[in-house]
């Protein structure tokens, strides 16, 4: 079991070597450390090196805007938030609001591209049993891209936008937190989402960070209160694994303004992820 550091001097020798080499840690709330003077422009970089020394630390980092951390959790609160982000079925608590809804034949006018569009209302009209939900034709339209290289590539320049750190945002000022556990799926129990001010909130985020850790190799790097930012080690696969990703990052991510299929595509080439969830 990791020892998890809790004198501010044994982080900043911790951080030597790395791009933090020399900034001030203090004390945060909640037992939390904060890393002081880090560059809104170079959150990445920063992140990176207090991730690269977890092992010595066992504090997991979060960058969070200035004064964004509310909550100094009780150890039993802690417990359990642990306990149901092992047992909890996230995506009972987080779903894609709309997937029943119906659709019938004037809902069917489907574009895939940007600049080059091709309608597929026509075929969908033929293939698709009516009157169906909108799931359905979402996952039509995802199977009838994956099945034609043509649609791909333009379905891939609608993506673009969705892959790596483009879509990522960064505040003017910026705090990185450093929480005091290695295991980052239990980061709700101090920093808040809007999307997890829901019953069981953040014990559903809990459960879907851990699934993405275990799944894709995907780490929380921020949160702003209103959006997430993870880096991703293994982006899943073209088929049923892009697919099963995107409808969970929609669900969590709820103000994402691209299609499924979209962010499915992008998600198989993407080293990085981009959720917002707002008022």
């Amino acid at each position: 079991m990791v020892r998890v550091m809790d004198d501010p001097g044994e982080v900043v020798v911790a951080l030597r070597g790395t791009a933090l080499n020399g900034h001030p840690v203090e004390q945060g709330l909640g037992d939390t450390m904060l890393v002081e003077g880090v560059v809104p422009a170079r959150v990445l970089e920063s992140w990176r090196a207090a991730r690269s020394v977890v092992a010595l630390t066992g504090r997991w980092p979060v960058l969070t805007g200035v004064g964004e951390l509310y909550h100094e959790p009780e150890p039993h609160e802690i417990a359990a938030l642990e306990r149901a982000a092992r047992a909890v079925d996230p995506w009972s608590v987080y779903r894609n609001w709309g997937d029943d809804d119906p659709v019938g034949p004037n809902d069917l006018y489907l574009h895939v591209g940007s600049l080059g569009y091709v309608n597929l209302a026509a075929r969908a009209e033929r293939e698709l049993p009516l009157p169906t939900t909108r799931l359905a034709v979402e996952r039509w339209l995802w199977e009838a891209i994956i099945a034609d290289p043509d649609l791909i590539e333009l379905g891939h320049g609608v993506a673009a936008h969705f892959v790596g750190t483009r879509a990522w945002y960064t505040p003017r000022d910026v705090q990185l937190v450093l929480l005091p556990t290695p295991d980052q799926w239990l980061a709700p129990v101090w920093v808040s989402y809007y999307a997890a001010a829901r019953p069981d909130g953040p014990a559903g985020l809990a459960a879907a960070i851990r699934q993405w850790e275990r799944h894709c190799g995907a780490e929380l790097v921020a949160c702003w209160t209103t959006m997430l930012q993870f880096v991703v080690a293994r982006p899943p696969t073209l088929g049923p694994d892009a697919w099963r990703l995107a409808k969970q990052l929609k669900a969590v991510g709820g103000n994402l303004q691209m299609p499924p299929w979209a962010l499915a595509l992008a998600a198989t080439r993407s080293d990085a992820w981009f959720l917002h969830d707002r008022p």
